[in-house]
């Protein structure tokens, strides 16, 4: 999941937001290595305000995000480490690579993944 070489790398962005009884992580841009400790501490407030809100669901919306360090892929990881079992995950609006990102780090097994469509 990368961006063509010559297309120039988009800033990060990120946001935490609820929508019903979810709440939303929505990312976008290009995830550098430098952008994750950012993205950590997002997925830390993610995680925090999906259990203080005893939200059912944990959404996380790439349809903008146009590449991520797999550093990243370790921080999807570990809000699927700290939530209570009976909190799904989806991740919504993935790539076709990014699915299989997600898919060789096993994340596919614990996460609902929604694919893009063109």
């Amino acid at each position: 999941m990368s961006s063509s070489a010559t297309d120039a790398p988009r800033p990060f962005d990120a946001s935490v937001g609820a929508v019903g009884s979810s709440t939303v992580l929505r990312l976008s841009g290009d995830l550098t290595e430098a952008d994750v400790p950012a993205l950590r501490g997002l997925v830390d407030r993610a995680v925090a305000e999906t259990a203080d809100r005893a939200a059912r669901r944990l959404v996380i919306d790439v349809h903008e995000l146009g590449s991520m360090a797999p550093a990243g892929l370790r921080c999807l990881a570990f809000a699927q480490q700290h939530l209570p079992p009976t909190t799904e995950i989806a991740i919504d609006g993935a790539s076709p690579s990014f699915h299989a990102a997600l898919d060789r780090g096993r994340l596919t097994q614990s996460m609902t993944v929604i694919t893009a469509t063109a």
